[in-house]
């Protein structure tokens, strides 16, 4: 149970990031409980603040979170539970709340530019070299990733391979499928952030390609179990003589990887 409660600390403190908009909501939920109006207000207020407080009560408690995390969305995305907060409507209505108390125009006026000058003070611009960049197709994806999947169709074509099972590096998993779905894989790109994965084969070869020494006498062993024919891994000298010794064959490169097949059946369709 306190591991449920570290790990829903985490999720928060990775959600939250170094910007002040969650200690802006923190403080309209406590206005909305601490201030009244009108009774249509006040219901709103009580509202809109209960279920803050039932939404942070479910989040951290033990039970609740353990519950969440296991059989729900997984560990690894727990801090997209905070997506269904309603922070823009919770700060808006305080915020309107609080400018229809005070009745001076200009006092009014006032208090709108400041609570805007708050907002963008403790935001920061998106439209950085950080999170927009030209990309390198029409597809958006890496260009190394298509250059994979073009050599492995390629060789799958000329040797009349239909079935086409490929382990991948890390940084491939989310986008060779995502170009190509004949392309099977032993695992998916969710499987390593929540931990799941088909059966323990697949578990085991993920964990090799993670490794900063992988024991390719290991990886040959769980690819044929998974009958896994294609093989995409770094060029570096040391691995492509071990690899090739264990009967992977070289059917081709692209700038940064380079992809190797091992012969003795196909995928059945």
């Amino acid at each position: 149970m306190r591991e449920a409660v570290g790990k829903a600390w985490e999720a928060y403190v990775q959600f939250k990031g170094d910007g002040m908009h969650l200690g802006l909501y923190f403080a309209a939920v406590l206005s909305l409980g601490m201030f009244g109006g009108t009774r249509w207000e006040k219901e709103n207020s009580y509202r809109l603040s209960g279920y803050s407080l039932l939404f942070w009560g479910v989040f951290f408690f033990p039970v609740t979170a353990k519950i969440i995390m296991d059989y729900c969305i997984g560990s690894g995305v727990y801090w997209r539970m905070l997506w269904i907060l309603p922070f823009p409507l919770v700060i808006a209505y305080a915020f309107t709340i609080s400018v229809k108390r005070v009745h001076s125009g200009w006092k009014r006026q006032a208090l709108v530019f400041c609570m805007a000058m708050v907002i963008m003070g403790m935001g920061a611009p998106v439209y950085t070299q950080q999170n927009f960049g030209k990309a390198d197709n029409l597809y958006k994806i890496p260009q190394s990733a298509i250059d994979v999947c073009q050599i492995i169709n390629e060789d799958a074509g000329e040797n009349h391979i239909e079935g086409k099972k490929a382990i991948a590096t890390n940084e491939l998993l989310s986008f060779i499928r995502q170009y190509d779905g004949s392309i099977e894989m032993p695992y998916g790109r969710n499987a390593p952030k929540e931990g799941r994965f088909q059966n323990k084969n697949s578990k085991r070869i993920f964990k090799l390609m993670s490794s900063q020494e992988t024991d390719f006498q290991k990886l040959l062993k769980y690819a044929k179990k998974e009958k896994c024919n294609y093989l995409v891994y770094y060029i570096d000298g040391t691995a492509d003589e071990a690899l090739r010794n264990l009967g992977w064959k070289v059917v081709g490169s692209s700038e940064q990887y380079r992809v190797y097949r091992l012969d003795g059946w196909e995928i059945s369709q």
